[in-house]
């Protein structure tokens, strides 16, 4: 052989051994099914039923058993769930992210959220469907049925691209007990403007409109539409079935001023934040960017504002600018989606089991609240210990899983809970027992409001390392309007205490001179008795009102609400502990209160409970850190 042709050999098995590597990449696969959805059944545009989506499969989803996170990815503008893969390589760039490590093997879902006018935004609307309700109630339950999913919210993110980076950021908002971590490519509508909104659409065109097709060639009136008929709909005035916040009338705008404000209310991000600040501190990871190079200015400017916004509110979170135009570095392998928000998301995914406290919690949480959407008694009482106590406002204790049983099925006859979002504010590790503290909104329809509280669970942790509810106890802020509904016949188990801590008599004669003390603070109206016994930072929940944290929050709410009660006299106060858990440097009580009460020639008995978690001092005193309270329903006399 010729020293050429040996050269020529030597150089093929060189060339081979960098090219086989590449060849042997493993390959994820892209599953294109439909489901059915009953979302859209009112829509007036339509929408069909039936969904398609598109499911990455990661290269190891081959492995028997094995599970993992999930990714929700959210279109542009009249993109539906085939355009990452079909026009922008997601695939290809998911399998090298893989391979390569930037991140670990991740389930990738994208579906169908668009309407003929471009998006759906993601919102429930009498107009287009009920696209928040498609993905909550129906799509993420899908997938986590379908595939073998870690299915906690520490292990499912959420990410989408111009709107769908907003429905991202929305989706974080409102559902975080789905959702642990946000990332939005170039979200819009996140903040103010600089140009009025008013001045891009064709309200003319609008108005002369016969049918959505008469506005195909003008792109910022046919988007406006869909931003119309997601936030300012009207089922009942076809063809575009919304209200216009403006027209043009003599070659001027004339601005509908009740109109743009309800829309402004309930679009922008900036608009939205101050209700759900709390949730999005929940998440594990919150992320969004925008190009400075953004032709739209609106953009770049309610980015800013966004960022400042949040920044206002303690919302921890990544904001970037960078130096980019408007979607111009999204994809590709340069593109942000591989160099951002793949690394961004293998940060913030559990890609494992729950291992930290709050990972456990979150994990036996979603549990909880699938038995609670799904409306199963005898699976939500499964979660209980055998000898759980239970303090649900307006009723009196329940003590055991048959008790706590009867009470959801007399519940679940009155009324069927269509939406839970519970979101853990904190979670305090005593060893073989977690309490989580937080807050909730619940709707039991879609005619009723949505309603607002707070929870404690106490969680037992389980020889074999699950989690098991020990007590817990939850109120609403703001006294229902019908508290009767809400009041079950269900015996009232003694008041003598449960022996959870037998034997523990010190602990004991604390807790009884403390609520004897307590007592007569109450008569007596004393508020500074009252709050020797709080840490600096504790966080008291009262009956039908929000958190008070710290001295500066808590002091005037008792002195407020000492004051109001100045003109009544108290017969007859006592304050006792039903049960209480003494873990060391943490004690849990379990206190039960009864007032009688005489003001204005009438009189009345007020009666509650709740859980109080005591936390030891460098001294070795007990203080009160956490305390959550609730008001029993007392049945009218006759």
């Amino acid at each position: 052989m010729s020293a050429l042709c040996k050269l020529y050999a030597v150089a093929c098995c060189l060339l081979a051994l960098f090219v086989a590597p590449a060849m042997a990449q493993p390959q994820g696969r892209l599953v294109v099914s439909t489901l059915q959805s009953t979302s859209f059944a009112g829509s007036k545009i339509g929408i069909s039923p039936v969904r398609n989506l598109t499911v990455y499969l990661p290269p190891r989803y081959a492995e028997p058993g094995k599970r993992f996170p999930v990714l929700y990815f959210l279109n542009y503008f009249f993109e539906d769930h085939r355009e990452p893969f079909a026009s922008h390589g997601a695939k290809a760039l998911l399998d090298k992210a893989m391979a390569v490590g930037v991140i670990g093997d991740v389930i990738v879902v994208t579906a169908d959220f668009t309407t003929p006018a471009g998006s759906s935004w993601y919102v429930n609307s009498p107009a287009t469907g009920n696209w928040e309700d498609f993905m909550v109630r129906e799509l993420v339950p899908h997938i986590d049925a379908t595939y073998r999913t870690l299915a906690t919210r520490d292990s499912r993110g959420i990410a989408g691209d111009g709107p769908g980076a907003y429905g991202a950021i929305r989706f974080g908002m409102r559902h975080p007990e789905m959702f642990g971590a946000v990332y939005g490519m170039q979200p819009v509508a996140s903040g103010p403007n600089i140009l009025p909104t008013h001045s891009r659409p064709n309200f003319e065109r609008m108005a002369r409109a016969t049918s959505l097709d008469d506005l195909r060639d003008d792109g910022f009136s046919l988007i406006f539409t869909s931003i119309y008929q997601a936030f300012a709909p009207n089922p009942n005035r076809p063809p575009l079935f919304f209200d216009p916040p403006a027209r043009r009338v003599d070659g001027r705008i004339v601005v509908d001023s009740d109109r743009t404000a309800r829309l402004k209310q309930g679009f922008a991000l900036t608009a939205l934040l101050p209700a759900y600040a709390d949730n999005l501190k929940s998440l594990r990871g919150f992320k969004f960017d925008w190009g400075r190079q953004d032709t739209l200015v609106d953009h770049v400017y309610g980015a800013q504002a966004f960022s400042n916004l949040l920044a206002e509110y303690g919302v921890p979170h990544e904001a970037e600018e960078h130096g980019g135009g408007f979607r111009d570095r999204h994809w590709g392998d340069q593109g942000r989606f591989y160099t951002d928000l793949l690394p961004f998301f293998a940060r913030a995914l559990l890609f494992g089991p729950p291992v930290t406290p709050v990972e456990r919690v979150n994990a036996a949480q979603a549990k909880l609240r699938e038995t609670i959407l799904a409306n199963d008694v005898d699976a939500r009482a499964a979660l209980y210990r055998a000898d759980a106590l239970s303090m649900p406002e307006y009723q009196p204790v329940l003590h055991g899983t048959r008790q706590i049983a009867a009470y959801h099925r007399a519940m679940r006859e009155r009324r069927q809970v269509i939406s839970y979002v519970p979101v853990t504010s904190e979670v305090f590790d005593l060893g073989n027992t977690l309490v989580e503290i937080g807050t909730f909104t619940i709707r039991w329809s879609d005619r009723t409001d949505e309603e607002r509280g707070k929870y404690a669970h106490v969680w037992g942790v389980e020889r074999d390392g699950s989690l098991s509810l020990k007590a817990d106890t939850w109120g609403y802020f703001r006294p229902l309007a019908d508290p009767a509904g809400f009041f079950t016949a269900i015996p009232e188990p003694s008041s003598s205490p449960i022996p959870l801590a037998a034997g523990d008599r010190a602990m004991g004669d604390f807790l009884r001179a403390h609520n004897d003390r307590d007592a007569e603070a109450v008569r007596t109206k004393d508020v500074e008795a009252k709050l020797v016994d709080y840490t600096d930072d504790a966080i008291f929940m009262p009956f039908a009102e929000t958190p008070k944290r710290g001295m500066a929050e808590i002091r005037p709410y008792l002195t407020a609400y000492t004051a109001a009660g100045s003109g009544a006299t108290f017969r007859d106060v006592r304050v006792w502990t039903l049960a209480f858990e003494n873990h060391g440097a943490w004690v849990i009580e379990y206190p039960k209160f009864r007032v009688e009460w005489t003001a204005g020639g009438q009189s009345g008995t007020v009666t509650g409970g709740g859980i109080r978690l005591w936390q030891r001092q460098a001294g070795g005193s007990l203080k009160l850190h956490r305390q959550i309270g609730t008001h029993d329903y007392v049945v009218p006399s006759r």
